[in-house]
């Protein structure tokens, strides 16, 4: 059941659980007690929100088929506009992260400062999950979700929270998240908002009173690892979304909900079923021919489609992007056949009303390196061989930055971004990428940039049309792949079929795996492209591995987050680095901004999490200070920044006695731990968002089992595994983690594992 409240003296309830540090903005939920805490409040309208609802009425009225003009190419300069919205998770149509604004300035940037900030979000347990969404402002109203899919509705000029819709997803879902349980946004339209629940599920809301209008189921199939995290994209009467989970067991898909009813309209399977189940359209039946016979059905081959979408209302097409495929491999996804795996890593587009397939053009065919599509699409309208082009542009994992375009399908351009060892071009002929020989890592290890990680990840990039150029987040770092003999399916587990991610510092014995490559590197750079020239104009000093998503603005401006916690504004043209502010906590999420009574705000969401939340990156900012999810909202003449309290670590436990089993038995549970625990807790207690698992107390240890095979914190994240593992299965783990905590202690109590590669 869902749960609307306006403000409340506090949020907090249950035992807080061992090693539990309550501060003010958590909120913290007992297992198993979530139907007594359903609450619903009814608040009463303020006046900015009567507004709201008023403006929508008024849109209601408007002539049939009026629409918004788009703002992404004013005729007039914005400056002096009194009120500019960002109603799209993009800003506009077209989906460029650019804003007509200008107040903010290279002349000015030194007065920028905060103007507040919110940090009251919904926190389950101890773990702290992060924040990868882009907020919303709509009628003076901020809209902004957090992890487990909670949406805040605050007033954008002052911060007062006005409403926050829980819709009380499941918490032992989180197991089946590859990459925790963020969301990346909602989408807006006529005074509703519709929101992708990480369960499985598409809520539409009322933006006035955050209370619900209907909900939906919309994934396929609830057996699977599906995950909701992308914000959903208005198209037409529908709502579309996709679900994450390529990397577990999934059949990927995205799918059309009526905006009014919440019923299905269509679905776009990306990869076909077990040929006794037939094909549901002729997409299927052409990307069956692409297939063998003896392909993983079982596992459900994968082709998640968990965030790039977009509607191109002039086309009425929906585009989008297609993940990679598993088991990741294709000796072990399609192990006679080996084809191209359609629709693997690749994009396509569909007509918005039907579903219907018009084109696709796939980046990585046989996607052996786990280099997805599902990076953020840009639309543009370019020049190329002087004939005027509309084109979709993204730079995928794969390190090529291709441009598309987007009525045909036809390839235009496609050229490295960064460091690519996995193929030496794209043949624009035949618009496949040229592998380099022996890359197959089947037999023996291979290092190829870029990493898994890719050039390029979900971070989104942006495009100026005042500037012509992208900007994007790039990231710069190649890996060791690991091939395995064989996957034997396990439901909610990783069943990629290669190793765990070997990234740099390489162990000296792989120096001929390296030579002749570049340096390894292991660091993030912000890069300027020219998608036209497809050259790079101007790149950054290297930050942190896995920076944020970008803004850029009418005032040539680029605004970014990092892990390091540092705010950075860069100018457009030039790349020069003007304005470093120092937020104490990791961003990731893109910037947006906006402007009420004429003066303009930027606003970012804080929070280490996602795929990192495990492992917090070198230089992370979550390495110093605590790591509260926090919404930071600036403008000129605003305040310094107060950063965190300073990272307090756990008070250290005794060392538990040795636990006698056979050498065999440690062994499979460090490969049980890999395959079921490390997506979450790091080995040795490296500094990760989850508890360490190397420093538990006599208490924890006595309940191990429970917690492992009962599920006694479900609510809080950590669901039951008893599905997946015997009880001589979990006290295998135990013992592991048991043995290698009193090995740990005699070679001297250090954390030298940064991943759980060192264990061997």
């Amino acid at each position: 059941m869902s749960k609307t409240f306006a403000r409340s003296s506090s949020r907090h309830s249950g035992d807080l659980g061992p090693g539990k540090r309550l501060r003010h903005h958590e909120k913290t939920y007992p297992n198993r007690l979530s139907k007594q805490m359903c609450r619903s409040k009814i608040m009463k309208l303020n006046s900015l929100l009567l507004s709201a609802l008023l403006g929508a009425s008024l849109a209601a009225c408007a002539p049939e088929g009026t629409e918004t003009p788009p703002v992404e190419e004013p005729s007039s300069p914005v400056a002096e506009q009194s009120s500019l919205e960002w109603t799209k998770n993009g800003f506009g149509d077209m989906e460029q992260r650019f804003a007509p604004v200008s107040q903010i300035s290279a002349e000015n940037i030194d007065e920028l400062g905060l103007a507040w900030k919110y940090d009251d979000f919904v926190v389950r347990g101890r773990v702290h999950r992060g924040n990868q969404g882009t907020p919303l402002v709509v009628d003076g109203v901020m809209y902004f979700t957090g992890p487990w899919s909670v949406l805040y509705a605050v007033d954008a000029k002052t911060g007062e929270e006005l409403w926050v819709y829980d819709p009380d997803a499941e918490g032992a879902w989180a197991r089946k998240a590859c990459c925790d349980v963020n969301n990346k946004g909602v989408a807006y339209e006529d005074g509703v908002l519709y929101l992708g629940v990480v369960d499985g599920h598409l809520d539409a809301i009322d933006a006035a009173t955050g209370e619900r209008i209907w909900r939906t189921e919309s994934i396929p199939d609830r057996s699977r690892s599906y995950t909701v995290t992308g914000a959903p994209r208005i198209a037409g009467d529908n709502i579309v979304i996709g679900a994450g989970g390529g990397d577990l067991d999934v059949r990927g898909f995205f799918a059309a909900f009526d905006k009014k009813t919440g019923e299905q309209s269509w679905i776009f399977y990306t990869v076909p079923a077990a040929p006794e189940l037939g094909d549901e359209t002729p997409a299927i039946t052409l990307a069956r021919e692409t297939w063998g016979d003896d392909a993983r059905w079982d596992i459900g081959l994968g082709g998640a489609v968990y965030d790039s979408i977009v509607y191109d209302p002039e086309l009425n097409l929906v585009y989008a992007g297609v993940g990679n495929g598993v088991p990741h491999p294709t000796w072990l996804r399609d192990p006679t056949y080996q084809g191209d795996n359609l629709f693997l890593s690749a994009i396509v587009a569909v007509d918005a009303d039907t579903g219907e397939l018009k084109w696709h053009y796939q980046t990585t065919p046989a996607d052996d390196w786990d280099f997805g599509a599902t990076q953020n699409m840009i639309l543009a309208d370019l020049e190329f061989d002087g004939e005027p082009r509309k084109v979709l542009m993204q730079a995928p994992k794969n390190g090529f930055f291709y441009v598309i375009d987007r009525e045909t399908g036809e390839l235009l351009s496609a050229e490295p971004f960064t460091t690519v060892t996995w193929a030496s071009h794209v043949d624009m002929e035949t618009g496949r990428p040229v592998l380099i020989d022996d890359l197959k890592y089947e037999d023996s290890p291979k290092v190829i940039w870029p990493s898994v990680s890719g050039g390029h990840n979900w971070q989104p990039m942006a495009y100026s049309p005042k500037t012509e150029l992208v900007y994007i987040p790039v990231l710069e770092a190649p890996m060791k792949y690991v091939g395995y003999d064989g996957v034997e399916y396990q439901p909610a587990s990783l069943n990629e079929g290669k190793g765990p991610p070997l990234m740099p510092p390489f162990d000296p014995s792989d120096a001929d795996l390296v030579e002749g490559q570049p340096e390894p590197t292991v660091h993030s750079v912000l890069k300027a492209w020219d998608p036209v020239k497809q050259e790079t104009v101007w790149q950054s000093e290297y930050q942190p591995w896995w920076s944020g998503g970008v803004l850029v603005t009418e005032g040539d401006l680029i605004f970014q987050g990092a892990p390091d916690g540092l705010f950075r504004v860069y100018e457009a043209t030039t790349g020069e680095l003007l304005k470093t502010i120092d937020t104490g906590i990791a961003i990731l999420a893109p910037p947006m901004t906006y402007t009420i009574d004429g003066e303009q705000y930027v606003a970012v969401l804080g929070g280490l999490g996602g795929s990192e939340s495990a492992y917090f990156p070198d230089k992370a900012a979550a390495h110093l200070y605590e790591n509260p999810e926090t919404l930071f909202v600036f403008k000129l003449g605003g305040d310094d920044v107060e950063l965190p309290p300073a990272r307090v670590e756990p008070e250290k436990q005794p060392v538990p006695e040795p636990v006698e089993v056979s050498a065999d038995v440690f062994d499979r549970g460090a490969e049980l731990f890999y395959h079921n625990c490390a997506r979450c807790h790091s080995y040795r207690g490296s500094p990760g968002a989850y508890p360490n698992l190397w420093n538990m107390s006599p208490t924890s240890h006595d309940s191990f089992m429970g917690t492992l095979m009962e599920g006694d914190f479900a609510y809080a994240g950590m669901a039951s595994f008893a599905d997946v593992l015997s009880m001589d299965d979990a006290e295998a783990i135990h013992a592991f983690l048991i043995n290698d905590r009193v090995a740990m202690a005699e070679e001297g109590d250090q954390a030298t594992g940064t991943r759980f590669q060192d264990v061997d």
